[in-house]
């Protein structure tokens, strides 16, 4: 693991993460706050202690146009309970329509914060945290005249897209800190903004980048989104020297966090061909499964990867290949691969899992494979 060798200071903040993402003892409810501003559904969640006077605000990628409006926040998630617990509220807004939104998305974060301010009280700090296209919308947030918002993380951030008849575009220089977070393949934008030859004096501020080796797009898991929130602040605190610093003459920092999805809850079948496993949750806009099942669960259970098995649910059975990524099917076609978290997606491509299967969290699945696998020994 990279960080083995880093300064004691920065493994004790890793093991807090690693905590932080790991099974808890029951907390106090967290009150969610759903509402519309000009036609964007906001979800505004309420810590369970008295609130710091701080806010995180997120910003979600593209979404198809027929996709519904879904203000998507889910506070028992490790990333967004860690925020709650220790004071921050955490928000997020659908913006007002799907598509290639970015003027108006921006336009909507800025008018939830506007409500959050007028409705709680002015917060003291502002971070906004987005993915892929809401990285893109993050950034712009950042080149603006410092005003509300104090520091912005952008997560495999799509840079160049353009939005049509949009007068919003990058200048390259922040006015806050910044921070992209860039898995292995989704490097070259970040890496091109860092280093675009133009002059960065006061007060502009250089940003900065964490690479995660892993494939996938925003494939981060909450360890690393939670690393990534605990350095923005450092920064903000403490200066741009608070940021760890890259190791072996590497010139940015490796914020890899391996995967423990923590004990395997798998029932497997008496001849070991498939097991039984359960929804742990739902993608209430694309209607991906995110199933308990794990890596090893396949390996002992005898469905190895590249090789096609059964979903049996409620007396159906549904062939589903067990493969790396989305890109490995068709669309409508079914595919399962193991997540950032070590957890399994279970998906059918550009189409609704959940609907399809007419399935909820926690129902019971089983997975049986069809294709004969050598035994293990």
């Amino acid at each position: 693991m990279p960080q083995r060798s880093l300064p004691a200071r920065l493994a004790l903040l890793l093991a807090a993460v690693l905590l932080a993402a790991g099974p808890a003892a029951a907390d106090p409810v967290v009150k969610i706050e759903v509402g519309q501003i000009l036609g964007a559904r906001f979800a505004i969640a309420n810590p369970p202690v008295p609130w710091n006077k701080r806010l995180l605000l997120l910003a979600h990628g593209y979404r198809p146009p027929s996709a519904p409006l879904v203000a998507d926040l889910n506070p028992e998630r490790a990333s967004i309970k860690a925020a709650l617990d220790e004071g921050w509220i955490v928000a997020t807004t659908s913006f007002r329509r799907n598509g290639l939104v970015i003027g108006e998305a921006i336009a909507d974060l800025d008018a939830l914060r506007a409500f959050i301010a007028n409705a709680y009280g002015e917060p003291e700090r502002v971070i906004v945290e987005g993915d892929s296209s809401g990285g893109l919308i993050a950034t712009l947030i950042a080149e603006r005249d410092k005003g509300p918002y104090d520091g912005a993380v952008a997560f495999d951030a799509t840079l160049y897209i353009k939005e049509s008849n949009s007068q919003v575009g990058l200048s390259l220089l922040p006015r806050i800190p910044l921070l992209f977070v860039s898995t292995a393949r989704e490097t070259k934008e970040s890496k091109g903004y860092l280093t675009a030859l133009v002059s960065r004096p006061p007060p502009i501020v250089q940003p900065a980048l964490f690479l995660v080796s892993r494939e996938g797009h925003t494939n981060f898991n909450q360890p690393e989104r939670i690393f990534a929130f605990r350095a923005i602040n450092a920064w903000i605190d403490g200066g741009r020297d608070q940021l760890p610093k890259p190791l072996d003459q590497k010139p940015y920092f490796d914020a890899t966090v391996a995967p423990d999805p923590g004990p395997s809850t798998a029932l497997f079948r008496d001849d070991r061909k498939g097991f039984d496993t359960r929804v742990a949750e739902i993608d209430p806009v694309y209607g991906n499964l995110l199933l308990e099942a794990q890596a090893g669960d396949f390996v002992k259970g005898l469905i190895p990867p590249m090789t096609y098995f059964n979903v049996v649910s409620n007396g159906a059975s549904t062939r589903v290949l067990y493969g790396r990524t989305y890109s490995d099917v068709k669309d409508g076609e079914w595919v399962a691969f193991p997540d950032a978290d070590g957890r399994t997606v279970l998906s059918r491509n550009f189409a609704d899992a959940a609907g399809t299967l007419g399935i909820k969290v926690g129902d019971p699945v089983a997975l049986v494979p069809l294709e004969p696998a050598a035994p293990l020994r």
